[in-house]
Parts: structure tokens; C-alpha cells; sequence
């Protein structure tokens, strides 16, 4: 994830709040989504097991300072939040 990746997820926010560009917004999003998850995939089948333990940007600001197994568990428990609590409309 990076700036770019940043810049998208804000200009999906600023789409979703008017109801004239609800619909851009949720094209956007599952683009963004399908995208995300393509690299995931990239990423899940092509490093090695012990990458995704590994930090090796300690201590750095954001994203760079985590691992990849916890970077790949993020995204999943968005992902289950936005099916639960907003889709589903429950816990």
C-alpha cells in the first residue's frame, strides 16, 4: 500500500458523501477492491514463507513498519467488518 493507494481510498470517501456520485464511488471501490486483491494474490504466491514474519522497515512511519502477514490480516478484517456491520447489518 502506498500514497497512490492513499489517494484512492480519499477520493472513494469524498464520492461516497454526495448522493450524485454514490455510484461512481461504489464502481471505484470495487475496482480499488479488485485491484487490492490481485497484489495480495501476487504477493501470497510468489514471496517466501518467512517474508511475511519479516519487518524490514522497523520502526519506519505507516505501513512500511509492519509485516506483511499483518498488512494481508488487515485487509481481511476490513473486509469482514464492511460485510458484518454494513452489508449484513450485524455484529
Amino acid at each position: 500500500m502506498d500514497k497512490g493507494w492513499s489517494e484512492k481510498n480519499k477520493e472513494v470517501q469524498k464520492l461516497l458523501a454526495k448522493e450524485a456520485t454514490f455510484d461512481e464511488a461504489i464502481q471505484k471501490l470495487a475496482n480499488f477492491r479488485a485491484e487490492m486483491f490481485e497484489q495480495i494474490t501476487l504477493i501470497v504466491n510468489g514471496y517466501p514463507m518467512k517474508a511475511f514474519a519479516e519487518m524490514p522497515f522497523a520502526g519506519a512511519d505507516g505501513y512500511h513498519s509492519k509485516t506483511l502477514a499483518y498488512s494481508i490480516w488487515h485487509i481481511y478484517r476490513i473486509e469482514d467488518i464492511v460485510a458484518h456491520e454494513m452489508l449484513a447489518g450485524d455484529s
